[in-house]
């Protein structure tokens, strides 16, 4: 905590003096003000995971930082072994001098699947960038969450430098949508990935308004430009697909001043995309239509919980209530046993135990190999109960609104099964009210359609891919973080704040200070 505290300080010393946290709206006590509610941020987050759930289950904090350890344990014997790893100059395969030492012991390293075999594996990024840490940290937690506190925090103050041109008078209500929505401070609070994902979002809107709508493209932006882009392909690539299409739309209108606005965006959405699809399938072979219903699928059935069990070859799944149906063949070892004839299963190639791919099915098992007992996980408590999805048109199209609705309205209370998901119920019910404020103070005209459609359009395609992937509910609540900014902006585009300062009692409120 010593050392966190001095990095800090140093921190808030470049803060004050660096030209690109300087603001006429923001001063630097209120920038403080949010650096430490983040930090308060980073405190419920550590109580929650680490004290309130205590060994319950392996978060992935706990896992980052493990995982981690593996790789920097390498110093200072086998220097090279350490540079290899970071910087990727290693196979796949169990046969790399490496596996033995190092792969074979870090839990979410894995292999390449059907969705990383599009780019690099970004559990793999975020391993190396805490092993990389721990040059500094000596493997103190504290040290770590305060990289990705500050990372997320410039960030966040990119987004608000780029955007605060079009909140003219509504800057500290945009700073606290960016800065302070509670699930992006708590969800950028730990060793998580989305903290950097905020943080390559900020500096990816940043360059692109710079370089391509205010033309002003200096090297330090071409910097930002291309480190975010390679942040973005070794991380969450798919998180630069949906804000790459609608800025390159936000761009053409605001060039061309093109007058159907609505028109050309739906349009040109639909081309891009289908134009990407058709592309990925049929040139480079890579079905990404294929790919989320994989990974659907397998979300739906591994939220369901269940009896993992592992040999050489296969990682199978028993179903909860089969739990008898491993039994055990020496009492000595308990761990290792066979599976009932004739049992349900499905299971996975063994080899890709971390990346589950080509998931398999078994209705009448009659395998009779030895299977190590590896895991029992209970069915998923914030689990959504939703179709499949098959790859076909039909099936999309009766899945999208459903999924649609989950990510943008759940949990809300009745449904919340944990305190983060209370935490969350209680956040939509703030952006509810949010959007009811807007809307009764809004201003008769937008002079900013074309933002209000670049926010939409970032919106309805983030959300729909999170829905059609992802069926459980924390997740959900997650994934979305990057996202919401773009969602809180909507209705505060149409608020007018004049009409909201003469409320009686905002205006109450203005004398009184």
């Amino acid at each position: 905590m010593i050392l966190a505290t001095l990095y800090f300080i140093v921190f808030c010393i470049i803060l004050r003096k660096a030209s690109f946290f300087k603001d006429e709206q923001l001063s630097y006590k209120f920038i403080l003000a949010i650096l430490f509610l983040k930090i308060l941020g980073c405190a419920i987050y550590y109580w929650i995971y680490f004290k309130y759930y205590p060994g319950s289950f392996k978060n992935d904090s706990t896992s980052t930082m493990q995982d981690a350890m593996v790789v920097y344990n390498a110093l200072p014997n086998h220097i090279s072994d350490y540079l290899k790893i970071i910087f990727g100059a290693h196979s796949d395969f169990s046969t790399d001098p490496l596996y033995n030492s190092y792969f074979k012991h870090i839990d979410k390293w894995g292999g390449s699947d059907s969705v990383s075999d599009y780019f690099l594996n970004d559990n793999r990024t975020s391993i190396r960038l805490h092993a990389v840490i721990m040059l500094f940290s000596f493997g103190h937690y504290a040290v770590h969450a305060l990289v990705m506190l500050v990372l997320s925090f410039m960030g966040q103050f990119a987004f608000y430098k780029t955007y605060k041109i079009y909140f003219k008078g509504k800057e500290f209500l945009l700073a606290f949508i960016i800065f302070i929505t509670p699930s992006i401070l708590f969800w950028t609070s730990g060793v998580l990935k989305e903290p950097l994902a905020i943080f390559l979002i900020g500096i990816f809107i940043y360059s692109y308004f710079n370089i391509f709508i205010h033309k002003n493209a200096k090297t330090k932006t071409l910097i930002l430009f291309a480190i975010s882009i390679f942040g973005f392909l070794i991380l969450k690539p798919y998180i630069l697909v949906l804000l790459i299409v609608p800025l390159s739309i936000f761009t053409i209108v605001n060039k061309y001043q093109i007058k159907k606005i609505t028109l050309f965006y739906f349009i040109s959405f639909v081309l891009l995309y289908g134009t990407g699809i058709f592309t990925l399938k049929y040139v480079l072979k890579k079905d990404i239509i294929k790919t989320i219903v994989t990974r659907q699928n397998d979300f739906v059935n591994l939220s369901k919980g269940g009896v993992f069990l592992l040999n050489e070859t296969k990682y199978v799944r028993l179903d909860p209530e089969d739990y008898d149906c491993f039994v055990n063949v020496n009492q000595k070892h308990l761990n290792i046993g066979r599976i009932k004839p004739h049992t349900k299963l499905m299971y996975w190639d063994a080899k890709h135990i971390n990346n589950l791919r080509d998931t398999l099915f078994d209705n009448d098992n009659k395998d009779s190999s030895l299977f190590h007992f590896h895991s029992f996980c209970p069915v998923a408590g914030s689990g959504i109960t939703i179709n499949k999805l098959e790859p076909t048109f039909t099936s999309f199209m009766r899945l999208i609104p459903q999924s649609f609705y989950n990510v943008l309205c759940k949990p809300f209370f009745h449904d919340s099964n944990s305190i983060t998901e209370l935490m969350a119920s209680l956040e939509n019910l703030f952006f509810i009210l949010f959007g009811l404020i807007c809307f009764i103070y809004s201003s008769k005209t937008n002079p900013f359609k074309n933002q209000l459609l670049l926010f939409s359009f970032i919106i309805i395609s983030s959300f729909l891919l999170i829905g059609l992937t992802t069926t459980v509910m924390g997740a959900i609540v997650r994934y979305k973080v990057p996202f919401l900014p773009f969602l809180l902006m909507i209705p505060l585009l149409y608020l007018d704040i004049e009409k909201l300062k003469k409320n009686s009692i905002i205006k109450r409120f203005i004398k009184s200070n």
